[in-house]
């Protein structure tokens, strides 16, 4: 059973770059990036090395095969606040298991998530004469530059886009296996907007060896557009995130650790903009650990490419907490919260 799963992990894998290799070419290079932060601060906390992991309802982002097996519904959201409070991350998501269609020996379930990125009060000022919006030479700026207009006259308007997943997810005799269908909106400034429409595929395998689960998350599977209402298209070119995830329980203590390892991998030359790269494939890598006592709290630290992370959380009966930390050398950190509930 343990070779059939290697062997399916592979195949998936290799579908992927099958499929990547002729469209690489005509991606946009960080099309749709606002989707790319996450979701769910115990997630974060761990560097999102999470596609394994994957038992609460964020995996709907970062695997959605995890989402079969639940036992309950569970509702979860998460607020962040980058740079300041420069942009405004927003994360929820909803999960129920199901017995319509299926066995209830199949495991399935279904969710449904929305991710929204917000850059509030951008000045407008396409109105403006070029000169006016990009300035003119003047001495009394050290870049030579000087701006003929009132910042505080200006109009003002908010960035927001949107990403709205519906997923699902079963058990079968190799492992779990669920489905992601993505729909993007951007409202962007000055009247523009754009729609997109994608999918993702997820698997997941509990044990393949004692205590270590294995999770593939096939993302942009066959290849997401995005058109703008100015007539320009972008195309997200498919992607690879492979994670691995080793459990150990201390009984004697009452509590346990959870050691993880995530890799996004890119086709779209992204070069020095990921950690590691050769010719037009990047990776990213993701690295994180939960201690958790008595099954209520948790701690939590990691690297999400390259940058140190941190966090933790708390369960009270139905009700979870979690916080977690993003250190960034050349930006000020990045503060993440969520709760969730089971019901």
């Amino acid at each position: 059973m343990r070779q059939k799963a290697a062997k399916l992990a592979f195949v998936l894998t290799l579908a992927v770059q099958l499929l990547v290799c002729p469209h690489a070419t005509f991606a946009k290079k960080f099309a749709g990036e606002f989707m790319a932060s996450g979701g769910g601060a115990r997630a974060l906390g761990m560097g999102g090395a999470f596609a394994a992991i994957a038992d609460d309802a964020s995996t709907l982002y970062w695997n959605p095969a995890g989402i079969s097996g639940f036992e309950k519904r569970q509702a979860l959201f998460m607020h962040s606040e980058r740079f300041g409070d420069l942009v405004n991350y927003n994360f929820a998501a909803f999960v129920s298991p199901t017995t319509s269609f299926v066995s209830a020996e199949r495991e399935a379930s279904f969710g449904v998530a929305l991710i929204h990125l917000g850059v509030p009060d951008i000045l407008i000022t396409n109105h403006l004469p070029y000169e006016e919006r990009n300035g003119i030479p003047g001495p009394q700026l050290d870049d030579g530059d000087r701006l003929l207009f009132d910042r505080d006259e200006l109009p003002t308007e908010g960035n927001n886009d949107f990403a709205l997943l519906g997923s699902f997810a079963l058990n079968s005799s190799y492992g779990r296996f669920g489905g992601t269908l993505k729909l993007i909106y951007t409202d962007a400034v000055a009247g523009y907007s754009s729609t997109g429409i994608g999918l993702d595929l997820g698997f997941l395998r509990r044990n393949v060896l004692p205590s270590l689960d294995v999770g593939v998350k096939l993302q942009d599977i066959t290849g997401t557009y995005i058109s703008w209402s100015t007539g320009t298209n972008e195309f997200i070119a498919p992607s690879v995130k492979l994670g691995l995830a080793y459990r150990i329980s201390a009984p004697s203590l009452n509590a346990a650790a959870i050691v993880a390892a995530d890799g996004d991998f890119f086709f779209e030359d992204r070069q020095n903009a990921s950690q590691f790269w050769v010719n037009r494939f990047s990776t990213d890598l993701h690295l994180g650990a939960e201690l958790i006592f008595q099954e209520k709290v948790m701690v939590r630290g990691g690297f999400d490419a390259g940058n140190p992370t941190a966090g933790a959380g708390f369960r009270i009966g139905i009700l979870g907490f979690d916080y977690a930390y993003l250190h960034h050398d050349d930006f000020d950190a990045t503060h993440r919260v969520s709760g969730l509930v089971d019901f």
